[in-house]
């Protein structure tokens, strides 16, 4: 039975492929356009966010905990990343939305802290006056949007509007300085503020137990420096010079009691123990003024009326509370905030002392000039006092503060002012040479910190040491008072001298 044309046609399967083909082309051709269109959109992902990354790190390198931070991150961004007329400028050749290739729309915000294991932002600051207070910034690349090309309805779609955010802080290294730390206030994430310059330290390390890393409490750091003698790598406390190199990204504690470490920072009072000896260079020599709660006691046989402070030579040193009060001898010490001393506070100060009993005491009552308050606030600090002390060699004369005779054996003790050293070679504070009662120390979030364990350095701060380190039993204690962010010696600021501070993503 013959086939018709129509049978034939439909049975033939000679070049079936072409209609095939003709009717697949146009789903083929969407499939490839949606391809196309999908892996624009990841570049174009990709482009905002290292607009972002960027954007955040430049940002973050200006948080250096003092004023004007928020305002000077947003500027490091803004006017050199996000600006279209600036070579620097970030763009986008993916985006055709009409808004150009620069990504040029950033917004800022900026808190006290960063929690990476749970992706929690500490206190957020929103007023550029507490600008110092900001450690972590997060930005963002406002929307860009991308219209679809190839994809089958064209142009009739788009990505939307499409961000990208980036989180961003200071990562810390030590370098340049003692390795010496305290622990700031419980929840501190800035300290020390502006506001807390001038306050009191009354610093303790303990021996090993709960709160050996309690707020208020100092320690040592695990650095590692070059070029430091052997016999001197447990008293670098005692060094002039700056200590070489700086530690890698991670810096640790070194807990325990270290009796040399202690002793060689009593070299700075002009305090010395076997076999620490003032040496060239300024290592274990003392500042110019060493007054303390000490004083130098001068016995001579007889009863000699002609004898005095100044002509008597030798004697030993003696704290003034361990000598019978009847004798009627003042502090001499630059004393601890008023609440230390009542215990109306504990290790932190509110920066109130009683500078006229300090003034009467150690300078018959003479008045401080306007020109000694230094930081024009109104108000006198224990280092402006010690300033005005050093600027003229007639206030820091010996003085004789008791004298006791006796008859059996005959002989004359002599009680005696001690504010300049008298074994070691003062070192001279110059544009190059700190104060070597200035010492430039780590503030350190100590929460949950117990043992030799990594620590976070929140900034570098300039401590006026107030009195010899005083060791009782497994227990040492430094009064300082803060002068504020770590400085050179000659003024300026030490940001990226004593810590290497590098921008790090966080997220």
């Amino acid at each position: 039975m013959r086939q018709s044309i129509i049978d034939r046609f439909l049975k033939d399967e000679g070049a079936a492929i072409a209609p095939i083909y003709a009717v697949a082309l146009f789903g083929l051709i969407g499939i490839a356009g949606v391809g196309w269109d999908y892996g624009r959109l990841m570049a174009m992902d990709s482009e905002l966010q290292n607009a972002a990354d960027q954007a955040a790190l430049a940002a973050a390198t200006q948080l250096d905990g003092r004023d004007g931070a928020m305002v000077r991150a947003r500027a490091a961004a803004n006017d050199f990343l996000a600006n279209a007329n600036s070579q620097w400028v970030n763009r986008t050749r993916m985006a055709n939305d009409g808004d150009g290739q620069a990504i040029s729309s950033l917004s800022f915000r900026f808190f006290e802290s960063y929690d990476s294991a749970n992706d929690t932002f500490g206190t957020e600051v929103t007023d550029d006056a507490n600008a110092a207070d900001a450690a972590v910034v997060s930005v963002t690349v406002d929307g860009r949007e991308a219209f679809y090309a190839l994809t089958p309805i064209v142009g009739a779609i788009s990505s939307g509007d499409i961000e990208a955010n980036a989180v961003a802080g200071l990562q810390s290294a030590a370098c340049n300085v003692p390795p010496l730390m305290f622990c700031a206030p419980q929840g501190s994430n800035n300290f020390p503020t502006s506001a807390d310059i001038g306050i009191g330290l009354d610093l303790r390390e303990r021996s090993q137990q709960t709160d050996f890393f309690a707020p208020g409490n100092f320690d040592l750091l695990q650095i590692d420096y070059e070029g430091i003698a052997s016999n001197e790598q447990n008293r670098t406390l005692g060094l002039n010079s700056d200590l070489l190199g700086c530690t890698g990204a991670e810096i640790e504690t070194r807990p325990g009691n270290r009796t040399p470490e202690t002793r060689a920072f009593n070299t700075r009072f002009d305090i010395y123990h076997n076999p620490l000896s003032c040496e060239s260079g300024g290592d274990f020599c003392p500042a110019e003024i060493t007054r303390s709660n000490l004083v130098r006691r001068v016995t001579v046989n007889g009863n000699n009326p002609n004898v005095t402070c100044a002509s008597a030579s030798g004697g030993d040193m003696v704290a003034i509370e361990d000598l019978d009060p009847a004798l009627g001898i003042a502090d001499q010490e630059l004393p601890l905030d008023s609440c230390q001393l009542s215990g109306g506070c504990a290790s932190f100060g509110d920066g109130n002392w009683n500078v006229n009993a300090y003034m009467t005491n150690v300078h018959g009552g003479a008045a401080l000039p306007a020109s000694a308050d230094l930081n024009n606030d109104g108000a006198f600090s224990r280092y402006e006092v010690y300033q005005w002390e050093r600027a003229d060699p007639a206030r820091r004369q010996v003085v004789e503060l008791a004298r006791e005779v006796s008859s059996q054996p005959p002989r004359t003790t002599l009680y005696c002012s001690a504010p300049e050293p008298t074994i070691g070679t003062p070192v001279i504070p110059s544009s190059t040479q700190k104060d070597r009662r200035v010492v430039t120390v780590a503030s350190v979030d100590c929460t949950n910190v117990q043992g030799r364990v990594p620590i976070s350095v929140i900034k570098f701060v300039d401590l006026f040491m107030l009195q010899p380190a005083n060791s009782s039993g497994s227990d040492t204690q430094i009064r300082a008072e803060i002068i504020g962010p770590a400085q050179l010696a000659g003024g300026g600021s030490g940001f990226q001298f004593f810590g290497r501070n590098k921008p790090v993503l966080l997220r």
